[in-house]
């Protein structure tokens, strides 16, 4: 009985939460197992497995909601008319009780739960039908999809850095009802981190060679743990690290770079979300203008426009942005309106670019001037931008810098990078420390005593 109650508490919660937003939170993920159901099968276990990924990519995670919190605070993303929900993620103004925060967190928080029921299944299963290979391989999966949740988590509500300030809770065991370990506090940010590399090597290690871009391999594996290493400063190894990505034959840089916008599963995704008509996301209805049957809800800032319209500075890459016939800028790189105002535009979330660009960065911070440029001019050549003739290594981190504002924007990258490498209050006078970080909901900090709100808010 008193089960039955909390999981009706726990739905009423999430529908009075995410109603001011539901135009871009009805996707639910597809092939998911309930919590009630045992993973006992390869079966059901594999589609918990297929559940994590299209939890992973539903529009309050990658889909949307998630990347629009970030981008929005890098300055090259502007709201035009979402009211107060995106302008205190522009304004940095973010407070505890945003909507926004709460759906980010949630979202996040079920991945992580779907991840552990598989790895927990896995661990347990007797199936005689079971392979070892598809035991490691779901494994591998399940390991790789934890360790990126954790990772954004970390970074989100913690800070780009392993250290001994407060992160987010570590929860590595399917959470089923209430118990004395459903109220944990927040590990480290040091402790976080440290458990995605864990779960990264593991995935590594369990995950064979595949070039299906859809779901984790061991090169996606790899490619993760090069992002992280970059964030914790490990310059070789994350220099090594993308080396391995590079060196594989089955990656290549996309030419021309619209291929990466019009074309799925490229040479260039490493791993790719894949959206269809069953699961979609909104991000070409909040982007495109009306006049395109478009909410322009966002889009890019007149700074950002000066810059990719630029030749010698965004190249061939200005074709992410257009303007209509009544003269507003606007998005172009999420193009698949479905008249719902849902689309099928898939969400890239690792390619070879970024492995040029990790290496490049880990080489400079390793004064190899000479090796930098080799990797940061072939991704400028790609896009027909002139190569840089930069000397000094300060020169060549911010050519770096900039390529990467060019390369994944309308992406969740420049955010983070501004904080990871101390250059935010320079470029966006942004220099209160506390609003590094995102708030942890204050729904979540009412229900659990045990965790502590970040400073400042």
């Amino acid at each position: 009985m008193m089960k039955n109650i909390l999981n009706i508490f726990l739905v009423l919660m999430v529908v009075i939460s995410s109603y001011s937003c539901k135009k871009f939170l009805d996707l639910q993920p597809v092939d998911q197992i309930g919590e009630d159901v045992a993973l006992d099968t390869k079966d059901k276990i594999e589609r918990a497995l297929v559940g994590a990924y299209n939890q992973l990519g539903q529009g309050n995670y990658y889909g949307f909601e998630w990347m629009n919190a970030v981008w929005l605070g890098d300055g090259d993303v502007v709201p035009f008319g979402a009211g107060t929900t995106d302008l205190q993620f522009y304004n940095h103004t973010i407070v505890p009780s945003s909507n926004t925060i709460s759906i980010n967190w949630q979202s996040m928080y079920q991945v992580i739960n779907q991840t552990n029921n598989v790895i927990s299944a896995v661990r347990g299963n007797s199936d005689p039908g079971y392979s070892s290979n598809e035991r490691n391989n779901d494994l591998g999966q399940a390991l790789f999809i934890r360790g990126l949740v954790y990772f954004d988590l970390a970074r989100t509500f913690g800070g780009t850095k392993a250290t001994s300030d407060l992160c987010v809770p570590l929860i590595l065991q399917p959470t089923r009802g209430l118990d004395k370990d459903s109220y944990p506090a927040r590990n480290t940010c040091a402790e976080v981190y440290t458990q995605v590399g864990k779960d990264l090597d593991s995935a590594e290690m369990l995950l064979s060679l595949s070039d299906n871009r859809n779901v984790a391999t061991k090169m996606a594996a790899t490619a993760l743990k090069a992002r992280l290493n970059l964030y914790l400063e490990n310059w070789s190894v994350a220099e090594q690290l993308a080396t391995t990505v590079i060196s594989d034959n089955t990656y290549g840089l996309v030419i021309p770079f619209e291929n990466l916008i019009t074309q799925k599963n490229t040479s260039e995704a490493i791993f790719e979300l894949s959206y269809s008509s069953v699961q979609q996301n909104p991000l070409s209805y909040v982007f495109l203008p009306t006049s395109m049957s478009g909410q322009y809800r966002i889009g890019p800032s007149n700074n950002f426009l000066s810059l990719i319209n630029n030749p010698s500075i965004g190249g061939d890459r200005k074709i992410m942005v257009a303007v209509d016939p009544a003269g507003n800028p606007y998005c172009n790189k999420y193009r698949s309106l479905a008249t719902t105002g849902q689309s099928d535009d898939d969400v890239i979330v690792l390619r070879l670019a970024e492995m040029y660009l990790i290496r490049a960065e880990a080489r400079a911070n390793q004064n190899n001037v000479s090796g930098v440029l080799s990797d940061l001019n072939v991704i400028r050549q790609r896009s027909h931008v002139p190569v840089s003739v930069a000397s000094t290594v300060s020169d060549v981190l911010l050519n770096i810098e900039n390529e990467r504002r060019m390369e994944f924007a309308f992406e969740p990258f420049r955010w983070f990078d501004l904080i990871r490498t101390n250059r935010i209050g320079t470029v966006l006078g942004l220099t209160d420390k506390n609003k590094f970080v995102f708030p942890l909901p204050a729904s979540e900090i009412l229900a659990n005593g045990n965790l502590t709100q970040n400073p400042g808010y």
